[in-house]
């Protein structure tokens, strides 16, 4: 498997290449901007870009997808509860400075527990509602690419359209009461392990405490 991480936009979005070699096709998260740093991540890497995936439908993890999706050809995903929001009218809020944007072409709707081959990597879709109302994670092997429901030591903000504490709090204990530990990628900053963040994340810690 080849994972490649690259930094996009006002807001250091991470963005998120994960490759077959055997197939020789890969997928793109959260392209949130700098189309051309994107591109060339996907041309360094060997790869065809078969997919992009939208962890959720902030700007800041979308502002590049219909230019990557143009110059590739590859399908786009995203959840269905946040499709709706990939329109110029949401992803174009004053206040940012930021590249141009159109709406992608929106070529499969996710839900919970749908899957994606990306050649012989399995990537398994769960549903995180909090950040927004389609937010998901991603798991295949021992990572778990996490947008903005996770960080090291934090979590995703709930106070913006679609937001919901509750929400967050109940996608926070879903994700603690998962088997096993992962490599946690996250949508911004570092990356960390689901047992890190079982042991020390104090927003984990308060949704158990409200969910007991």
């Amino acid at each position: 498997m080849i994972l490649r991480t690259i930094h996009t936009g006002m807001l250091h979005t991470n963005c998120y290449l994960v490759g077959d070699e055997a197939s020789g096709v890969c997928a793109v998260f959260d392209p949130g901007a700098h189309t051309e740093k994107v591109l060339n991540m996907i041309a360094e890497s060997g790869l065809t870009c078969k997919y992009i995936i939208l962890t959720h439908c902030h700007f800041d993890h979308v502002m590049a997808a219909p230019f990557v999706q143009e110059a590739t050809g590859a399908e786009l995903m995203i959840h269905e509860l946040d499709a709706p929001f990939l329109t110029p009218e949401y992803v174009n809020r004053r206040g940012y400075i930021r590249e141009t944007y159109r709406a992608p072409r929106v070529d499969r709707l996710l839900r919970d527990g749908d899957e994606i081959d990306v050649g012989s990597i399995k990537m398994k879709v769960t549903l995180t509602p909090g950040h927004t109302l389609g937010s998901c994670v991603f798991t295949f092997g021992d990572v778990m690419i996490a947008g903005d429901t996770l960080f090291k030591d934090a979590c995703g903000r709930w106070d913006m359209m679609g937001g919901s504490m509750d929400d967050m709090m109940h996608s926070l204990k879903k994700l603690h009461d998962m088997e096993g530990d992962y490599r946690v990628l996250c949508g911004h900053g570092d990356p960390t392990t689901l047992e890190e963040e079982r042991q020390h994340n104090p927003y984990m810690r308060m949704a158990l405490e409200k969910l007991k």
